[in-house]
């Protein structure tokens, strides 16, 4: 019998402690100023007389996103804009050329993996942010992006919503387009319990639970350029995807955006009652996995420490730590990292609920008898442990959620000093320098030379043209044999989602990455599909250039003009109305009330408001 199941999930998420995740608010009625203005205004157009002149604007998008891109240009046109088409072939390419200002408008999208609003915001908006590719810079918007990281989460909405309204209707920085369902499609061979929206490869399990050590697991991702398994210096879906399973962190995220312990380093963690420090009790059964000549796994002898997760922390934080960082946004008010030797103090600091951090970092374990400044003096069966603590510049609990991102990543400290020894970071030339974790020596051939030291989930052995292959890392968790289900893994690289539904209805594939919105009833009436739908953690925004080489980068007016000509249900439609209405990059997160205020006639008044002032 045909199999469906719809995720009740709500679009924002709020976790059961503040700290946690993104706490969404109840809509308000909250209407900014500038809201006010617009619809004053367009009763009475001062411009009226004034007579509109031609635009042309050049539309960048993914080729994968083509669909919304044509409804966005058939729109501008009846709005008398005229837009010349400009795909870029994939998601590299499409930074590429916005990097470079090489567009007036752009189809720009960001997910949010670790469901904070800091996140959501900060390396796309921030001034220098890692992943500010449409040249905002804006004091302002800098000031109001720090002030709510500073604060809790019964504070921050009404700071990130003024934030967000300064740049959707004030600046008009950028514009809402939709948020994406995520369709979850996968074969009856799996156990369908295990499908989540924020999918995590240990938890999949087959239906048949015999098959956990011998079947291969194949799924799929739609990038396949992959510079790097540095975690750090990776800003891609591409790499992106593997790299959370390829490195431990101190926390993971679970489906509803709360942080957890389960399947990461950590025994458990507590948070000072001023949420300033935050302490993490290791376990002392992971170790570092690496690959021989043969691709074959084996015991690095090295155990995953407090040494790697302050130098890997320490790494994420300092933009100048490794060439071309690119994560580094996340951790601005990470300010150190340290271990605790001094057992006196888990004893005096207190968490909020008034109990002290040893009372609970100690839950359900041996209880902690001595605290150990190296790996080689740990021992918790017998009550001796490794905590680290982190600092934050200011009380950040959101800090929380962004340790579970790929950059958190804990890499092998010694080996990745030894590896990137005598590389000048600041003339770093890659088609000559070698660093730790260039994809090119993971590449089946002649440059074949895996030297990765993993301690996540997954061991990558190869990969090539059309696929990465993976074995579970047999030296994680030793005292949970279980802990990563299925043993055999391949990730396939199939950029056009047709095609990677085409191999799933066939056999080829277990669980897509994705496939077209515009599908899901193809699998809903397939025997040997199933669906699970998700609100997705993807916003797409048409982005306008302020690098100052575009003609809306210096006209607030010829960007509310493109901005009010955007209509959501046009594009809906074209995706079978598979899409979640979105006002920011932010909404996938947080609720701050916002409603977009543009009127019917917007799109001639503002267009003559340009020519006024031009």
């Amino acid at each position: 019998m045909k199999k469906r199941r719809l995720a009740a999930l709500a679009l924002c998420v709020s976790a059961a402690a503040s700290m946690t995740a993104c706490n969404v608010q109840t809509k308000s009625d909250m209407t900014s100023a500038a809201a006010a203005e617009n619809q004053a205004s367009a009763e009475a157009d001062p411009n009226a007389d004034v007579e509109i002149g031609e635009v042309n604007l050049k539309l960048l998008y993914n080729s994968s996103d083509e669909s919304i891109a044509n409804v966005i240009r058939d729109e501008l046109t009846k709005a008398g804009i005229t837009v010349e088409m400009s795909a870029a072939s994939d998601g590299a390419a499409f930074r590429e050329q916005e990097g470079n200002g090489n567009f007036d408008i752009a189809v720009s999208s960001w997910a949010n993996p670790v469901g904070t609003p800091d996140y959501g915001c900060r390396g796309i908006w921030e001034s220098v942010g890692d992943s500010n590719l449409t040249g905002i810079n804006d004091e302002k918007l800098d000031e109001l992006i720090n002030q709510a990281a500073a604060e809790t989460a019964d504070v921050y909405v009404e700071t990130y919503g003024e934030a967000e309204r300064y740049v959707v209707e004030e600046q008009v920085y950028m514009t809402p387009l939709y948020i994406s369902m995520t369709g979850r499609a996968s074969s009856n061979i799996l156990n369908q319990d295990t499908i989540t929206n924020n999918q995590r490869w240990e938890k999949l399990d087959y239906a048949d639970e015999s098959l956990r050590d011998t079947r291969t697991l194949v799924l799929t991702q739609t990038g396949s350029t992959i510079t790097t398994w540095d975690p750090i210096r990776a800003d891609d879906q591409s790499s992106g995807y593997a790299l959370d399973e390829m490195y431990v962190h101190l926390l993971t995220l679970q489906p509803d955006w709360s942080v957890s312990t389960d399947s990461s380093l950590s025994y458990n963690y507590a948070v000072s009652d001023d949420n300033s420090s935050y302490y993490f009790i290791l376990r002392d059964d992971c170790g570092f996995a690496r690959i021989d000549a043969d691709g074959n796994v084996y015991d690095s002898g090295v155990k995953v420490a407090a040494e790697d997760v302050v130098y890997s922390l320490n790494r994420a934080k300092d933009p100048d730590s490794t060439a071309m960082h690119k994560t580094y946004s996340m951790y601005t008010n990470l300010d150190t990292v340290e271990i605790v030797t001094d057992i006196e103090e888990l004893d005096s600091v207190k968490t909020a609920g008034g109990t002290s951090v040893r009372e609970v970092l100690e839950a359900d374990i041996t209880p902690i008898e001595t605290l150990a400044a190296t790996r080689d003096e740990v021992d918790n069966a017998a009550g001796s442990y490794q905590v680290v603590r982190c600092n934050t510049t200011v009380p950040y609990p959101q800090i929380l959620n962004c340790l579970t991102f790929h950059g958190a990543g804990i890499v092998d400290s010694e080996w990745v000093e030894a590896m990137n020894e005598g590389v000048d970071y600041s003339t770093y030339d890659a088609t000559k320098d070698k660093l730790y974790g260039d994809s090119v020596t993971t590449v089946e051939g002649a440059t074949y030379d895996n030297q990765l030291s993993l301690s996540g989930n997954y061991v990558l052995t190869s990969m090539n043209d059309y696929q990465m292959n993976f074995v579970a890392n047999p030296y994680l968790r030793t005292n949970d044999p279980d802990c990563t289900k299925i043993k055999i893994l391949t990730d396939r690289f199939i950029a056009d989602t047709d095609t990677a539904l085409s191999a799933l209805r066939s056999g080829e594939v277990d669980l897509p990455y994705s496939i077209p919105s515009t599908k899901y009833d193809v699998v809903e009436q397939d025997e040997n599909l199933n669906l699970t739908k998700f609100p997705g953690i993807r916003a797409y925004m048409l982005a306008f250039n302020m690098h100052g080489n575009s003609i809306v980068s210096d006209s607030v007016d010829l960007r509310k003009a493109v901005a009010s000509a955007i209509k959501y249900e046009d594009i809906s439609a074209v995706l079978a109305g598979n899409t979640i209405e979105c006002y920011s990059p932010l909404s996938t997160c947080l609720d701050a009330g916002n409603k977009l205020s543009y009127q019917a006639g917007d799109t001639e008044k503002y267009l003559r408001a340009y020519f006024a002032n031009k």
